[in-house]
C-alpha cells in the first residue's frame, strides 16, 4: 500500500510538474493581455517603417531607370497581407472590448485574442527580420529594344515590302551570315531595318537581337557600351581591347544572335567592337545598312538587297499621311500630286515637305510646288534646316572624294531626267582641272570613269539608257545645284541654269542652258568668274553674237549646240581648254582657232564645216581632235595634223575621207596618213578610209584603243554600237575588207590587241601562218573574229605550233570561204577553249571542221575539247560529211544550240573518219548533250 502510495505520489508531481508551465503559459495569457497588444502595434509600427523606407528607396531607384528585385517584390506583397490581417484583428479586438464595456470580460475570449496576437506579433518580426536578407532591393532596367518606339513611321510599300522580305528569307537561309541593304541616303533604310528588328523579336527567330549606328566617324567606345546595354552586359575593362573581348564571349554565348549595324560608310572592323567573325561564330548574322553596294561588298555580304525609291502611288499616299492633307480645306489632289512628283519618290523629301505643309492653305501648297521647281526645298516655309532631304544628301556628298564631287556636281548642271554621256562629262572635267592632275587623257578618263563608279555605288548616280551614259535622280540633282548656287564648295563652283532678266551672273562659275529655252541670248554676258558655259536647245536663238563672250576671261570649258557663229568670238577666250561643238555651223573659215593656245580639247560632233583651217595646226596643246560625223567635211590641209605633237587621240567617224597619198598627184591638197606616224603621244584612233588611202610601207602607231574600218560598209556584226566617239574610243576593233596579205602589214602592230576583227574579201590564204614572224602575241585579246567572202582561204593558221593562237576566242564566224576544207587544224581546235560561238556558212568545199590529220592522238585517250561551246550553227556546206568526230562529243557538255541546215551529204552528227585507225570503236549513242535545247 505504502509502494502503491508512493508510486501514485511520484506519477502526480511528474503529472504536476509537466502541466504547470502550459498552465502557467495560458493562465497568463490572462494576464498579459494588455502588454501583448502593445508589442503587437509596435512591431506593426517597425514593420510599416521598413515598408515605408523599402518603397521609398525603390521610387528613388525607378527615377534612375531601375527595377525591383522579385524577391523584394515578394516581400512587400507578404507585408502588405500581414499588415491587413493584423489591422483586421485590432478591429475584432475593438469590437470585444465594446461588447465587454469593461465589465467582467469573457476569459475565454481574451484568451484565445491574446494567443492570437501573440502569433501575430512573432509574424511580423519575422517578416520585418527577411528584410536584412536583401543583398540588393533593385537593379538596373534593360536597355528596352527598338520594340518600345512606335511604328507609325513605317510604311508598307512594294519597295520596302520587297526588301522586307528579302531580309527575312535571308535571315531563315542559314547559309547567309552578313546581309547588306543599300540605296541612297533618305530612302529608309534605318526605318525597314527597325521594322526588321521588332518582326524577328516578335517571332523569336534569335535569342538576342543587338542594333547599333556605326556612322562615318565611328566610337568605338560609344559603340560598344551600346551592345553591353542591349545586352545586359556590365563594362568594368578600361582597355577598348579588353571591352571588346569581353563583349565577344558574352555574344559567344549566344546561341543565335542578330547584330544589326546601321549606317556603315567603309569597311568596318566589327571586331573591334566585340563581334566575332561569322566563322568564329556561326550563329552570328549581320544586316547592315549602307549608302553603297560598293561597301556591301567590302564587307563580304552574301546577299546584297537594293531599297529603291518610291512610285508615284506610293509617294502620293505617305505624302498624304504625313501633311494630314484630309484637314486642309479646300486642297486637292491633283496640288498634292503635283508636289508629290517634285519629291521624286524620295521618302525623306516627301516627309520633310509634307511635315512643312501639314495644316498650310491651298496658296502655301502651290508655293512649295514652285520652290521645289526651282530646286529650292530648303526655301519652303516650315522646312528644316538642319533635317530634310538636302541636308541628308549633303552628308552623301561631303564624304566624296575631291575629283568625284567635281563629277557630281558637273551632272548636276544637266537637265532632269537627261541620259549624261559620260565621255562628254569627262572632257568637261578634263578642261576644268589643272595640268598636273592629269598626265594624260586616258588617264583623266580612267579617274572619272572611277568617280561615277564611286557616284554609282552611292545611289548618286544611276544607269543610262545605255553602258556609256549614267543618269541623276532629280532631287540628287536638286541637291548638286543647291550646293552650286551657294558657291560654297571646294571648287567655287556657283551655277545658274536660268537666265532671266536681271540675273547678276558677275559671280557665277558655271551657266547651264542646256535645253533650256529663252527668247533671246543677250549680245554680251559679264561673267568675269566664269569656268563653265553650257549652251544648247536654246530654239529661237541660233546665231551667237561675236561679242557675247568678251567678258568671259576665265571660261575653260565651253559646250555649244545648234548654233551658228564665227570662231572670232572665241579667240578672246585664251584660257579655253575644252571646247565642245555640237551641231554647229560656221559663219567663217575657223582660222581665228589658231589662237586658242591653251585649248586641250577640240570636238566638232556633226558639225557643217566643209575645211579645217591650216590655222589649227598652231593649236600647241591640243590632245584630241574629234570630228564625228562631220559629213560635209572635204579639206584638212597636209601637215595640220602632223603638227599637232601633243596629241593623244584623234577621231574621224563617218566624216573626212580624202586622204590623199604620196605620189598619186603632183600637188598634195589633203592631209595623209603618214601624218599619224609624226604623232609620238598618239593612244586613241578611230576612222574609216579606203584601201587605196593606205600609203605604200605605212604601218599604223602603237595605238592603245582604236577603231579602223577599212572599205567595210557603213555596219557590220563588229561595228560597236554606237559609230560615234562615245563607243569607239573605248574599242579595239578593225574592219578590213579588200586588202592584199602585203596591205595587212599596215596593222601588225593592233594584231596583239584587236578584240574585234571583220576581214571581208581579203587575198589570202590563211589569216596566221605560224611559219613566219611573231605568232605567240597574235590575237590572243581577240573576242569576234568574223570571216566574210574569203574566196583565197584554204585554212585559218598555216604552219605548226598552233596551240596558243585564239587562246582566249568566244566567237568565230566563217561565211562563204568556198576553198576552206577544214576550219580547224587539230592543234588550234584544241587551244579553242574559250570559244562558246561557232557559226559556218556557205562553205562549199568543207569536208572537216576539224582536220583529219593527228587524229591519231585519239587513239592515247586525249580529247578534241571544246568545253565552252553553248552555239553551232552549220548551214549550206554541201560536202560535209560529220560535224564532228566522237571524241569531240565528249567535250561538248555546254552545248545549247544546234542548228544543222543545207547539209546533203550529212551522214552523222558525230560520226568515225576511215583515216583514223582507231582501235577502240565507240558509238555515238554512248554521248549525251546534258544541256541541248535547240536543235
Amino acid at each position: 500500500m505504502d509502494v502503491l502510495t508512493g508510486c501514485t505520489g511520484s506519477v502526480a508531481a511528474e503529472v504536476v510538474k509537466c502541466t504547470a508551465k502550459p498552465v502557467i503559459r495560458h493562465v497568463g495569457y490572462l494576464f498579459r493581455f494588455k502588454k501583448t497588444f502593445v508589442d503587437l502595434t509596435e512591431a506593426k509600427t517597425d514593420l510599416k517603417s521598413e515598408q515605408q523606407k523599402v518603397r521609398e528607396a525603390i521610387d528613388r531607384a525607378a527615377m534612375n531607370t531601375e527595377v525591383v528585385e522579385k524577391d523584394v517584390e515578394t516581400w512587400l506583397a507578404n507585408v502588405d497581407k500581414l499588415l491587413a490581417k493584423v489591422q483586421a484583428f485590432e478591429n475584432k479586438v475593438q469590437e470585444n472590448s465594446r461588447l465587454c464595456n469593461g465589465w467582467c470580460p469573457d476569459c475565454i475570449r481574451q484568451y484565445k485574442l491574446c494567443k492570437e496576437a501573440i502569433q501575430k506579433t512573432k509574424a511580423v518580426k519575422e517578416l520585418q527580420a527577411d528584410r536584412g536578407k536583401f543583398s540588393e532591393l533593385t537593379h538596373r532596367a534593360p536597355t528596352p529594344g527598338i520594340e518600345i518606339f512606335s511604328s507609325s513611321d513605317f510604311e508598307v510599300f512594294k519597295s520596302t515590302k520587297l526588301a522586307f522580305q528579302q531580309i527575312m528569307e535571308a535571315l531563315h537561309d542559314d547559309n547567309n551570315k552578313r546581309i547588306g541593304l543599300h540605296g541612297i541616303g533618305g530612302v529608309g533604310k534605318t526605318t525597314l531595318v527597325k521594322e526588321v528588328f521588332k518582326k524577328v523579336k516578335e517571332l523569336n527567330i534569335f535569342n538576342e537581337t543587338v542594333m547599333i549606328v556605326v556612322s562615318r566617324t565611328p566610337d568605338v567606345r560609344k559603340i560598344q557600351g551600346e551592345i553591353a546595354d542591349c545586352l545586359q552586359l556590365k563594362l568594368e575593362e578600361e582597355s577598348d581591347t579588353a571591352r571588346a573581348n569581353r563583349i565577344c564571349l558574352r555574344i559567344k554565348n549566344v546561341e543565335k544572335i542578330l547584330i544589326i549595324v546601321d549606317d556603315v560608310w567603309t569597311d568596318v572592323k566589327l571586331e573591334d567592337y566585340g563581334i566575332p567573325s561569322c566563322d568564329d561564330h556561326r550563329g552570328c548574322k549581320i544586316l547592315l545598312t549602307t549608302r553603297s553596294v560598293y561597301v556591301c561588298n567590302l564587307m563580304r555580304c552574301q546577299w546584297k538587297i537594293p531599297l529603291n525609291f518610291l512610285v508615284e502611288e506610293e509617294s502620293l499616299a505617305l505624302m498624304k499621311k504625313t501633311a494630314i492633307v484630309d484637314d486642309c480645306p479646300g486642297l486637292n489632289d491633283d496640288v498634292v500630286l503635283e508636289v508629290v512628283k517634285e519629291c521624286k519618290g524620295l521618302p525623306i523629301a516627301i516627309t520633310t515637305v509634307g511635315k512643312a505643309l501639314t495644316g498650310k492653305s491651298l496658296n502655301e501648297w502651290k508655293v512649295a510646288m514652285r520652290q521645289l521647281r526651282k530646286s529650292r526645298l530648303v526655301d519652303i516655309e516650315g522646312v528644316d534646316k538642319d533635317k530634310n532631304a538636302y541636308a541628308c544628301l549633303k552628308w552623301s556628298y561631303d564624304q566624296l572624294k575631291l575629283k568625284t564631287k567635281l563629277c557630281f556636281l558637273l551632272c548636276s548642271l544637266f537637265p532632269e531626267d537627261y541620259n549624261i554621256p559620260i565621255e562628254e562629262l569627262t572632257r568637261y572635267a578634263m578642261g576644268l582641272e589643272e595640268d598636273e592632275d592629269f598626265h594624260s587623257l586616258d588617264e583623266a578618263r580612267s579617274q572619272v570613269r572611277a568617280a561615277i563608279n564611286s557616284l554609282k555605288d552611292s545611289s548618286l548616280l544611276l544607269e543610262g539608257s545605255r553602258k556609256e551614259f549614267v543618269k541623276m535622280h532629280d532631287m540628287v540633282r536638286d541637291i548638286g545645284l543647291w550646293i552650286t548656287s551657294k558657291g560654297e564648295n571646294e571648287f567655287e563652283l556657283r551655277a545658274c541654269t536660268r537666265l532671266e532678266r536681271n540675273t547678276n551672273l558677275e559671280g557665277a562659275t558655271a551657266i547651264s542652258l542646256i535645253g533650256y529655252n529663252t527668247e533671246q541670248l543677250p549680245d554680251n554676258l559679264v561673267c568675269p568668274r566664269l569656268n563653265i558655259l553650257l549652251l544648247g536647245g536654246i530654239r529661237s536663238s541660233k546665231e551667237i553674237s561675236n561679242t557675247l563672250f568678251e567678258g568671259m576671261n576665265c571660261l575653260k570649258v565651253l559646250k555649244l549646240h545648234g548654233k551658228i557663229l564665227s570662231s572670232q568670238s572665241l579667240e578672246l577666250l585664251t584660257n579655253l581648254r575644252t571646247l565642245h561643238l555640237n551641231g554647229c555651223n560656221f559663219s567663217d573659215d575657223l582660222s581665228s582657232l589658231g589662237k586658242l593656245k591653251r585649248l586641250e580639247t577640240l570636238s566638232f560632233y556633226r558639225c557643217g564645216m566643209v575645211a579645217l583651217p591650216s590655222e589649227l595646226g598652231e593649236m600647241v596643246s591640243l590632245k584630241m581632235l574629234d570630228l564625228t560625223d562631220c559629213y560635209k567635211l572635204e579639206r584638212i590641209p597636209p601637215n595640220v595634223i602632223g603638227r599637232l605633237s601633243q596629241l593623244e587621240e584623234l577621231i574621224i567617224i563617218c566624216s573626212f575621207k580624202n586622204w590623199d597619198v604620196e605620189g598619186t598627184t603632183s600637188e598634195i591638197s589633203n592631209a595623209n596618213l603618214s601624218e599619224l606616224n609624226s604623232l609620238r603621244r598618239l593612244v586613241i584612233l578611230s576612222l574609216r578610209l579606203n584601201s587605196n588611202h593606205l600609203p605604200k610601207g605605212f604601218v599604223f602607231p602603237d595605238l592603245h584603243r582604236y577603231y579602223i574600218s577599212i572599205d567595210c560598209p557603213f555596219w557590220t556584226y563588229v561595228t560597236p554600237n554606237d559609230c560615234g566617239s562615245l563607243t569607239c574610243i573605248n574599242s579595239r576593233t578593225l574592219e578590213i575588207k579588200d586588202l592584199n596579205a602585203s596591205s595587212m602589214n599596215a596593222l601588225k602592230s593592233l594584231f596583239r590587241t584587236v578584240e574585234y576583227i571583220w576581214i571581208e574579201s581579203c587575198e589570202m590564204e590563211c589569216i596566221v601562218d605560224t611559219i613566219e614572224g611573231n605568232h605567240t602575241a597574235t590575237f590572243g585579246n581577240l573576242v569576234v573574229l568574223y570571216l566574210k567572202e574569203m574566196s583565197c582561204m584554204r585554212t585559218i593558221c598555216e604552219g605548226p605550233n598552233q596551240y596558243e593562237i585564239f587562246s582566249n576566242l568566244p566567237v568565230l564566224d566563217a561565211h562563204g570561204c568556198p576553198r576552206l576544207i577544214s576550219l580547224l587544224s587539230l592543234s588550234l581546235a584544241q587551244s579553242l577553249k574559250k570559244l562558246k560561238e561557232l557559226y559556218i556558212f556557205e562553205c562549199d568545199e568543207m569536208k572537216q571542221i576539224i582536220s583529219e590529220e593527228g587524229m591519231i592522238l585519239e587513239s592515247h585517250g586525249q580529247p578534241i575539247c571544246l568545253p565552252k561551246l553553248e552555239t553551232l550553227w552549220v548551214t549550206n556546206c554541201g560536202e560535209l560529211e560529220y560535224i564532228f568526230p566522237i571524241s569531240v562529243a565528249r567535250g561538248l557538255q555546254q552545248l545549247e544550240r544546234l542548228l544543222l541546215r543545207e547539209l546533203p551529204r550529212l551522214k552523222k552528227v558525230f560520226g568515225h573518219w576511215r583515216s583514223w585507225g582507231l582501235r577502240n570503236r565507240e558509238s555515238p549513242s554512248n554521248y549525251r548533250l546534258p544541256k541541248i535545247k535547240d536543235y
